[in-house]
């Protein structure tokens, strides 16, 4: 079963998933190497709030092995794994041997297990924990004469959860509600509860250093979209997720292809059959303190989802997950009980009715599917996997409509052989070339600007990676029609703003700006820092330098303006050249013109322009018309 388990969550490690996604880069980089670089942290106020013993331990692997696909996901593997493990510990000690090896096998081939235990973030983390606190808690309560060590393993789990996961800290409300549920020996409540109270005390100074950072610990409330309908009034959220989320096993499950085959329920029919029958085996056994307790395990586990969105999500109620394939497990119970030669038989029907189901589904349908491979970035996997296949090639031009800091790191992630440098654009409104023909890789089916797909089509075709298309890129110079000089007929080339981005020419045809630029000096840039999404409270989290493209009317007064800058700045280099297309909307009041155009560039942090050497802030040009 652990070699299954270790295996499946091994096996293709580079393609299923995809690629690498946001949150995974996030909690690597932001979290687990900053760890190594600024040493530990009690919280972690990015990202919405985040618990640091995942991050912790990852850490050390990542100085070991390097940040590649195997250090990074290799935790995730080995909660999985022990996940698979525990699962099986509890499920024999609640109930039989049975039970445990056959929900231990299940959680080994879920589509719901195998999906967290093979990305790079920390859901999966918090299971072993949770799992060891309860197995823990009951041989406290339920053993004639359970060893002491296992009074501490409550105190570990629980705090180890809470350190993990928000969903961690259901983990004490389960044990401090299963007490009464569950009962015990006489006299066991006291070290129980003192275990129990131990391992909510390890967590206190992480819950004291989130709430004095304002803002720091907002998942929660971002999440609860029904619960603070509710406080409005509004039950009709809180109803809709509710009845949602109670159907996932059946009906819907999680809606984001970030986690499942849109709204895949956990099993199909016979699955679900079996499932339910048995809850009914365990509802009709209450008054065994082992139902209790998996059943009340089960509803604490879901219960996260009742009152966030979205509903069903596998993340938010990923606490139930092996007591929901304990009470898969439960039908062979019974079945053992009065037949006892059908055990076997059963337990790999059952097993093969979910393998059978969830490993096509997760490691064919769901790695395959378009939305899939979009929301892990295959297509820069494929990028870096054709980049580190020609060592020859040593710049390139990658264009993206989503390009951004965590685009250009997935790349950078997986081009561990390669030193080609990369520039990012957005090709509906910018690209970038060199003084030689440089190589360009578009994402297929992406929209350009017309401009752009105009030269595109005339550039030659070069090899590409899969999802992209390859071109030879040279830039042409300006039209000849447009204009080089500012309204004092000076070059606009001899004044490059901050000695480092000149402005060559501009081109306006009433409604569309085209501006050519070319990097002369190095851009004066404040230092390049990875900030986690959402930021830290107070923390920014924007471009750094941006175009302002403004239009004024023949008395001076503003009609419109389009600012931005559609090219990654820490990417340029000296001798780059670079095209930019800005789009005005003029009002249909505005006066026909001439008008005047101020063009320059600023830090959106700041505010702060950056000057030519002549001390301006801006170049101006007119007689401009539509």
């Amino acid at each position: 079963m652990l070699l299954l388990a270790w295996g499946l969550r091994w096996i293709a490690l580079m393609d299923v998933p995809p690629g690498w996604r946001d949150d995974d880069l996030i909690e690597l980089y932001t979290f687990s190497l900053d760890i190594l670089e600024n040493g530990p942290q009690i919280y972690f106020a990015g990202a919405s709030g985040h618990e640091p013993l995942y991050h912790t331990l990852r850490a050390p692997l990542l100085a070991l092995a390097g940040l590649n696909q195997a250090a990074a996901r290799w935790l995730a593997a080995t909660f999985g794994t022990l996940t698979v493990l525990l699962t099986w510990a509890v499920g024999r000690r609640l109930f039989t041997r049975e039970v445990g090896l056959l929900s231990g096998a299940l959680v080994a081939v879920s589509f719901w297990a195998l999906m967290y235990s093979r990305v790079a973030i920390r859901h999966v983390g918090v299971l072993p924990w949770a799992l060891l606190a309860i197995y823990c808690a009951w041989r406290v309560l339920q053993d004639a004469h359970p060893p002491r060590i296992i009074t501490l393993g409550i105190a570990i789990g629980t705090a180890g959860a809470m350190y993990t996961y928000y969903a961690g800290r259901l983990v004490p409300a389960l044990l401090v509600v299963g007490l009464p549920f569950v009962g015990g020996r006489k006299g066991r409540w006291k070290s129980y509860l003192a275990a129990l109270v131990g391992g909510v005390l390890l967590a206190v100074p992480m819950f004291w250093a989130a709430s004095h950072i304002p803002g720091a610990d907002a998942r929660v409330g971002e999440l609860a979209v029904p619960l603070t309908a509710l406080t409005e009034g509004d039950i009709r959220p809180l109803v809709q997720t509710t009845w949602t989320t109670l159907g996932m096993v059946h009906a819907k499950g999680d809606p984001e292809w970030l986690y499942n085959i849109s709204e895949r329920p956990v099993f199909g029919l016979a699955g679900a059959l079996l499932f339910y029958f048995g809850i009914l085996t365990r509802l009709g056994h209450l008054n065994q303190a082992n139902a209790r307790l998996v059943l009340l395990w089960l509803g604490t586990g879901i219960a996260p989802a009742f009152i966030s969105l979205p509903p069903s999500s596998y993340g938010h109620t990923i606490l139930a997950l092996p007591a929901v394939y304990i009470l898969l497990a439960m039908p062979m119970k019974a079945a053992a009980r009065r037949w006892r030669w059908t055990t076997i038989p059963l337990c790999l029907l059952t097993f093969a009715l979910v393998a059978g189901r969830d490993l096509p589904d997760y490691f064919v349908t769901w790695a395959q599917h378009p939305a899939t491979r979009f929301l892990y970035r295959a297509d820069y996997r494929a990028l870096a996997q054709h980049l580190n296949a020609h060592p020859e090639i040593e710049e390139a031009v990658v264009g993206s409509l989503l390009f951004g800091p965590w685009d250009s790191i997935a790349v950078e992630t997986d081009m561990q052989c390669q030193d080609a440098v990369l520039r990012y654009v957005n090709p509906e409104r910018a690209l970038v070339s060199g003084a030689e023909p440089i190589r360009m890789y578009l994402l297929e089916n992406e929209r350009r600007a017309p401009q752009f797909q105009a030269l595109l089509n005339t550039a030659p075709s070069i090899e590409a990676p899969w999802g992209m298309q390859g071109f030879l890129l040279t830039l042409p110079e300006p039209p000849a029609d447009a204009l080089t000089t500012d309204v004092h007929g000076t070059s606009l080339m001899a004044h490059p703003f901050a000695g480092a981005l000149a402005l060559q020419a501009v081109a306006w045809d009433g409604e569309a700006l085209a501006t050519w630029w070319r990097v002369v000096g190095e851009l004066p840039l404040p230092p390049h820092k990875l900030i986690p999404n959402p930021p830290p409270p107070g923390v920014y989290n924007g471009p750094r330098l941006s175009i302002f493209a403004h239009l004024f009317a023949a008395d001076g007064s503003f009609i419109t303006g389009d600012d931005g800058l559609w090219v990654d700045p820490y990417s340029l280099r000296v001798g780059n050249r670079v095209v930019q297309i800005h789009r005005f909307t003029i009002p249909a009041d505005a006066p026909d013109g001439p008008y005047s155009l101020s063009i320059g560039l600023y830090d959106p942090l700041t505010g702060e322009r950056w000057l030519r050497p002549d001390g301006a802030d801006k170049v101006m040009l007119s007689e401009l018309s539509r």
